[in-house]
């Protein structure tokens, strides 16, 4: 890891990529490039975790929960949802409330992490955060 703060937030659609046998060549040269300038965040860890979770019991669920814990855990710190956020995330909130224009509250909760670190958001799904970024100066980068 280097000393400096990550600038790469990954969303669990990118850090899901790495383990497909399929997966895209673009992704996996820009995670080569920018490994450790990367993270994840809370929300997204949950999304992973959950998504092995709820496999049936089995080689793959074991595989993919030693992949999470061994491999992403390792190299890609995960930030939190802190005070900073939250306000953050209230905000965007109200402000997408007031235009009309509701999103998914896990997207928004991802965005205000990204945002209170001043991260620029990674996801192959650009059209979720299209609304924050109307109301904030939300970065994002589609890696595929």
């Amino acid at each position: 890891m280097n000393e400096e703060e990550p600038h790469y937030l990954l969303d669990s659609n990118i850090v899901s990529e790495i383990i497909k046998h399929d997966a895209d060549f673009n992704v996996i040269k820009k995670l080569a490039e920018h490994s450790s300038d990367c993270a994840i965040c809370a929300p997204v860890w949950e999304e992973l975790i959950f998504g092995a979770k709820i496999l049936a019991q089995g080689m793959h669920r074991k595989f993919l929960e030693d992949f999470l814990v061994n491999d992403v855990h390792e190299n890609f710190p995960i930030k939190s949802y802190t005070e900073k956020a939250a306000l953050i995330h209230a905000e965007l909130r109200a402000a997408l409330k007031k235009k009309g224009m509701p999103t998914q509250k896990t997207d928004s909760l991802i965005a205000s992490i990204a945002l209170a670190n001043h991260m620029v958001l990674v996801t192959r799904n650009t059209k979720h955060f299209e609304v924050i970024q109307e109301v904030s100066g939300l970065e994002i980068e589609n890696w595929f």
